[in-house]
């Protein structure tokens, strides 16, 4: 259950930032930040930090413009912080994390009043893999996860090439740091395919380049081989 001190720094800081921000309160909104207080609020562990109940899923639903972001960031952040545990947010899309990233936890740590640090964690699939992107610009053999197809459609598209060796250049100079979002241009979905690999395509700590892996080792300065 909630504690009463708790339940009211919730509170204060849902004024805060109604108040601060002039919205207007809404029940519903409301309502979601109670029941979602009241599920992570019961959950219950042992000494060793395991669940000692099921009773911890809350499923809700809400119209557009009922503030769930805000409902949501505000009811489960307190709880995190006072439980000491890391909150993780997943959303559907792209556009909605960038949302929550750029938007709305600004703007919470703005008025809230809630003191909270926040980072983004994006899937390998965003990442270019520096394997292949070296394979890419000739410095290496075909990769054999690539599908023949895949290594027929790269050769010889200098669309493609130049795209690649962009990428060489950007990441080798710290510019860029592997990411697709991150890239000043749109990247085609057919090209991004051959840059990238899943689980089962990646060879981790066996690929020769992953020290200078943008998903594994980020923020690395990673220079093409002479």
């Amino acid at each position: 259950m909630l504690d009463d001190a708790l339940k009211s720094e919730i509170q204060a800081a849902y004024r805060r930032v109604v108040e601060q921000l002039s919205l207007t309160p809404r029940y519903g909104q409301r309502l979601m930040m109670a029941e979602i207080a009241r599920t992570l609020g019961g959950i219950s562990m042992d000494s060793d930090g395991k669940r000692q109940n099921d009773t911890h899923v809350c499923v809700l639903e809400a119209g557009t413009g009922t503030g769930k972001t805000l409902a949501y960031l505000l009811s489960a952040l307190p709880i995190a912080k006072a439980q000491g545990k890391r909150l993780i947010l997943s959303t559907a899309t792209i556009a909605l994390q960038e949302q929550v990233l750029n938007q709305d936890l600004p703007m919470l740590a703005k008025h809230s009043g809630l003191a909270f640090r926040y980072a983004l964690a994006k899937g390998r699939g965003r990442y270019v893999c520096v394997a292949r992107l070296d394979q890419a610009t000739g410095g290496a053999e075909p990769n054999p996860a690539m599908s023949l197809f895949e290594q027929d459609l790269a050769a010889g598209n200098s669309e493609f090439e130049a795209l690649a060796k962009n990428m060489v250049d950007a990441y080798g100079k710290g510019e860029w740091q592997g990411d697709r979002d991150s890239w000043p241009e749109s990247i085609g979905a057919q090209s991004w395919r051959r840059l990238t690999v899943d689980h089962r395509q990646c060879t981790n700590r066996r690929c020769g380049h992953f020290a200078a892996c943008a998903f594994f080792v980020p923020a690395v300065t990673w220079k093409k081989p002479m």
